[in-house]
């Protein structure tokens, strides 16, 4: 809890609003009443969107949901602390992404 604690901090994770409408990310959402759902928030500003998942998967993502011309696409361990650097993408369109490894992760994107 402490790995989440310092990612969420490091962010205005106040301003996040959940994706219940399932507008940021619209694909690789897992089972709706299952232990594999996946949840993901946007801030109100479409400055960042993260989105837990409990295992790996790919998921899709709505890319015009982030503010600016593009995004920086980061993975975080919850397990470890550790971030894993995606890369930097348009916020057009729509755009898959897959975690590094097996295990649950956190998507999170940053308008640059």
């Amino acid at each position: 809890m402490s790995s989440l604690g310092k990612l969420f901090n490091s962010r205005r994770w106040y301003e996040l609003v959940p994706d219940q409408d399932h507008k940021v990310v619209t694909g690789g959402l897992g089972e709706f009443f299952g232990l594999d759902y996946l949840a993901a928030a946007r801030a109100a500003d479409g400055s960042t969107v993260i989105a837990y998942m409990p295992s790996r998967r790919t998921v899709t993502v709505d890319m015009t949901s982030i503010s600016g011309r593009e995004a920086k696409a980061t993975w975080f361990d919850p397990r470890t602390g550790q971030e894993h650097k995606a890369g930097e993408f348009s916020t057009a369109g729509s755009k898959e992404f897959t975690p590094p490894a097996e295990g649950d992760w956190v998507l999170v994107l940053d308008a640059m």
